[in-house]
């Protein structure tokens, strides 16, 4: 009998023990959000200049005894530890655009919760929506993502957590920004949750306007479509006073970035190509009699498609000259010999081909020859007199808040137009290193680019496909901002090596107008 007491009055004490600890959690996570939320929004940088709160939190989330907590208790534990440590694995990236650029952030990462190794998804799916039944904590989890329902500035607590839940769902499913409702199309925009968890909602009402309706006071008519929105993955960051400073284009609008519905960009880069000698198959220089110039400008003109920014069409055009004296003498026509042509002209498209990867986007170019025999004209060669396939990937990715990498794969295909020509290709492979200024008007740049060229060679006793040059280049380079509109551009670059190819240099300057 008496060991039955000291048992119970064991388990009694180690209970209330518990029940202590996690109201020292709660009471610090409270704190910790009241101090850092406002508006559904997360002061990353300040958690990030001082994350002592947050460690404390998170040390406290990895060693806590969850074994005796209660259904409503655990489940109170878990929403708090989950809202935690996606702020805590944004932290560890900060700054970042999105915890879709943080590779595996709901899946692959684990973190340590009551003593075990688990993802985010498994916090989420195994331990409370399986556990609990309630789809309504889709509207209380919050993955760091401004389309996600806003963030709450206070600690779920397991004495009034149903009534926390059920507020929060109704102030989600009443949010115009979350449930997009169009009176004048008689639809309704729903949020992609919906779109991703079916059999969490499928139960509970007869269809999905049904369900939001029991969380609504303006209710939707039952005849509305509906329709799902882009996710927004952008990071639900609180803007600091930095970040309300107006940002400059040469941040927002890289290579890989596209043009929002009615933006219009239009960009004019002018190239110098000037060489006195070529490299031959062996790589070594072979001297030309008369310096060559080749001035190439092209125009392009970009305009937005989607509201999601991931369609741009446009056109360019491509002026060319040719020259033998001086590396200006193509610009003001001045050597001996000198030719200028319409090169080529063609449409354009741009996409962004995964919406989960925005800084990755892909831009297509077919040009057709605009003026005849531009490779033999009056015995020089002013560009390829040829069809062209231009196919180009961009990819960037943020170091920290000052530097910038930006990768570009290419396939370059000229098509033959006459017997004496014949198909060939490059694969251009380029990696651009950009620094930003504190202002954020200028950047410094280096660049490398390594160019193969393919074709069928006659060796004199049949045709093979293969390699039939390349080159090497790099080089440096400096982008300005004018005004809001209004972007300068201009670099230098050596090619330093080649086979089968020219031993020149460039010197480039680029204007881009976006409004």
């Amino acid at each position: 009998m008496k060991k039955s007491i000291i048992i119970f009055i064991g388990l009694l004490f180690g209970a209330l023990a518990n029940a202590q600890n996690l109201d020292g959690f709660l009471d610090k996570a409270d704190a910790f959000f009241k101090a850092n939320v406002a508006n559904g929004l997360v002061d990353y940088a300040s958690i990030k200049a001082d994350g002592k709160d947050l460690n404390g939190l998170v040390n406290q989330i990895g060693s806590f005894d969850a074994a005796s907590l209660s259904p409503i208790e655990r489940k109170a534990f878990f929403i708090n530890a989950y809202n935690i440590l996606v702020i805590n694995g944004i932290i560890k990236e900060y700054p970042t655009k999105s915890p879709l650029e943080i590779g595996g952030f709901f899946d692959t990462k684990k973190h340590t919760i009551a003593g075990q190794q688990m993802t985010l998804n498994e916090l989420e799916k195994d331990n409370l929506l399986k556990v609990t039944g309630d789809e309504k904590l889709h509207f209380v989890l919050v993955c760091a993502a401004i389309s996600c329902p806003p963030i709450a500035t206070f600690a779920y607590r397991p004495e009034n957590l149903d009534a926390q839940i059920l507020e929060r769902t109704k102030m989600a499913l009443s949010n115009d920004e979350f449930i997009q409702v169009n009176d004048d199309k008689k639809s309704v925009g729903l949020s992609e949750i919906f779109k991703w968890y079916p059999g969490d909602f499928k139960d509970k009402a007869d269809n999905i306007i049904a369900y939001i309706n029991q969380y609504r006071t303006n209710k939707i008519p039952s005849s509305y479509k509906t329709t799902y929105y882009t996710y927004n993955w952008t990071v639900n960051a609180q803007a600091s006073k930095k970040d309300n400073e107006p940002t400059s284009n040469l941040q927002v609008f890289t290579p890989s970035v596209l043009l929002k519905k009615g933006q219009v960009e239009l960009r004019s880069f002018y190239n110098i190509y000037t060489q006195n000698s070529v490299r031959n198959r062996e790589g070594n220089s072979v001297a030309l009699e008369d310096r060559q110039s080749f001035f190439n400008v092209q125009y392009s003109f970009n305009y937005g498609i989607t509201k999601s920014a991931r369609l741009n069409v446009g056109v360019d055009v491509i002026v060319s000259s040719f020259s033998d004296g001086s590396f200006l003498s193509p610009v003001f026509q001045s050597g001996d010999r000198n030719e200028v042509a319409l090169a080529a002209f063609g449409p354009v498209v741009r996409f962004s081909p995964f919406k989960k990867l925005p800084n990755l986007s892909i831009r297509s170019a077919f040009w057709f020859p605009g003026a005849s025999n531009l490779e033999d004209r009056n015995g020089v060669f002013v560009n390829h007199d040829r069809y062209t396939s231009f196919t180009q990937l961009f990819y960037d990715m943020e170091l920290n808040t000052s530097w910038r990498l930006f990768l570009e794969a290419d396939l370059l295909y000229r098509f033959a137009r006459r017997d004496d020509q014949v198909d060939f290709f490059r694969t251009p492979l380029t990696g651009i290193l950009s620094y930003f200024l504190p202002n954020g008007k200028a950047s410094l740049f280096a660049l490398y680019q390594y160019s193969p060229r393919f074709e069928r060679l006659d060796n004199g006793f049949d045709s093979q496909f293969g390699l039939s040059q390349w080159f090497q280049q790099a080089g440096v380079g400096f982008k300005y901002q004018l005004n809001s509109k209004l972007e300068l551009e201009a670099s230098y670059s050596n090619f330093f090596a080649s086979r089968n190819d020219g031993g020149g240099q460039t010197f480039n300057l680029g204007f881009r107008w976006l409004k």
